[in-house]
């Protein structure tokens, strides 16, 4: 969840006569220094929150158990992506949320977010949604199950209230560096990788990210993602 960050800590004054102690009274006990941090301050202009409802589709099927299709997340394109929100979307639902960035923030509504190339989980600093992330290894859906470890939260700020953040610019997420990167040809290649999201309820989905260039009609289309995910066995 959104949170504030608490440093130093309290100091004890005591004062005692010369010819013993006594205990400290409240009068006596300095109030710790609080410093509050708004994660969402922090975020690089490219990713600022957006008081629009992202025009991006969910276009998916589902048979046997496996929810494919894409996610229109490009944004208005790199150079659009400063005015344009994230895209929102309910992978138990297989449904996109009709919500503005400031809204999503304290929305349990969404489970992921996607902006080009930033990927964020509703959780820690970027939601209030209790969704929690896990990386499994693996070029399909097929053998996933749900891990029992290992799930984190969005951290995109440091102790000092500073961003975190990926090697393309991108706030720092629980999906991690799940891309590579040519730099020759520009491209965006999913790694082989399956994010498993898990609810504060406890049921689970597995996401994987098929491509970035998704777009059957323009293919280096960048963040128009084909995807496929399904729900996992509690």
């Amino acid at each position: 969840m959104l949170h504030a960050r608490r440093f130093g800590a309290a100091m004890l004054v005591l004062v005692g006569a010369c010819s013993g102690g006594s205990d400290p009274t409240p009068e006596d006990v300095d109030a710790p220094p609080t410093s509050t941090c708004d994660p969402a301050t922090v975020l690089p202009s490219n990713y600022r929150p957006i008081a629009t409802v992202s025009a991006g589709a969910v276009t998916v099927t589902t048979a046997s158990g496996v929810t494919s299709g894409t996610i229109d997340a490009t944004a208005g394109g790199l150079a659009g992506s400063p005015d344009n929100p994230y895209i929102y979307v309910d992978l138990a639902a297989g449904t996109k949320v009709a919500l503005d960035d400031l809204a999503a923030r304290t929305s349990t509504a969404w489970d992921v977010a996607l902006k080009r190339s930033s990927l964020r989980v509703n959780g820690g600093d970027s939601g209030t949604g209790g969704r929690k992330l896990a990386v499994v290894q693996a070029n399909d859906l097929a053998s996933v199950t749900a891990p029992s470890t290992g799930y984190t939260e969005d951290d995109f700020t440091d102790a000092d209230c500073m961003l975190v953040g990926l090697p393309g610019g991108e706030p720092a997420s629980a999906f991690g560096e799940w891309y590579d990167y040519d730099p020759v040809m520009h491209t965006v290649t999913p790694k082989a990788e399956v994010y498993v999201i898990e609810r504060p309820g406890g049921t689970r989905t597995a996401l994987r990210l098929v491509t970035y260039y998704g777009d059957a009609t323009n293919p280096m289309r960048g963040a128009y993602y084909q995807v496929e995910w399904k729900q996992l066995a509690p």
